[in-house]
């Protein structure tokens, strides 16, 4: 049998302070006793002190945590300021003591940033007009930053490789001048940061081939092989 109580706090208030009075003025009339409307009466005031209650420790849990976080603030402004004072004193003095003395840590000289990681895992696309585009998937390390790359390029296994890309931080190039015919063509990519070169990647090979039934192209990319020679970093004539 459904009560037809309302489910949220402020809805079913409401509805105590209506059925309450209405309860304990006809209890009777409705089947309660008066020890029931009573007792009903009870319950009632004790839900609406119970929820004033849990606002007002709400409220109050709201300006202790408010206090707690701008005392901290205080602490770590204030605190920070004087490491520093502490630190600049050391420096000046000459004194490492210092650091010992107020348990203060010293600077730590500045780290090596690692060197830039080579792209590993490729894919292939050709476009409608014809040429390619390769893309690459690639990690570089913590605090590395503004690594670019540069796209080598050769033909057939017995050429050399040349360069036919500027340096960019793009993780895919598009091969506008592949030659008409050309049966399987094979990339690097090579990682620089701050015009120093980074290692070069594994050997990307795409073969092209007649699409069945079709006059297309169609391409099969041949995983990645480790790059046993480096490839010379020169631009296409």
């Amino acid at each position: 049998m459904s009560t037809n109580l309302p489910r949220t706090i402020p809805e079913l208030i409401n509805w105590c302070n209506v059925h309450g009075p209405l309860w304990a003025a006809n209890g009777t009339q409705i089947g309660l006793s008066s020890a029931q409307t009573t007792a009903f009466t009870t319950l009632i005031t004790g839900f609406i002190k119970a929820n004033n209650d849990s606002q007002t420790a709400r409220a109050a849990s709201k300006t202790a945590t408010m206090t707690l976080k701008n005392a901290m603030d205080a602490i770590e402004a204030t605190g920070g300021a004087y490491i520093n004072v502490i630190k600049a004193f050391a420096t000046v003095t000459h004194n490492p003591a210092v650091y010992t003395l107020a348990d203060v840590s010293p600077d730590s000289p500045p780290g090596t940033v690692a060197d830039p990681v080579a792209p590993s895992q490729f894919g292939a696309a050709i476009n409608p007009n014809g040429s390619l585009t390769i893309t690459w998937k690639v990690a570089q390390p913590a605090g590395v930053t503004g690594v670019q790359y540069s796209v080598l390029r050769r033909l057939s296994p017995d050429a050399a490789y040349t360069a036919v890309s500027t340096p960019s931080s793009k993780k895919s190039y598009t091969d506008m001048t592949l030659p008409f015919g050309v049966d399987m063509v094979q990339y690097i990519v090579q990682p620089t940061r701050n015009d120093v070169a980074g290692p070069q990647s594994t050997v990307f090979t795409v073969q092209f081939g007649s699409v069945m039934g079709g006059g297309g192209l169609s391409i099969k990319t041949i995983a990645a092989t480790p790059n046993t020679e480096t490839a010379p970093m020169k631009m296409a004539a």
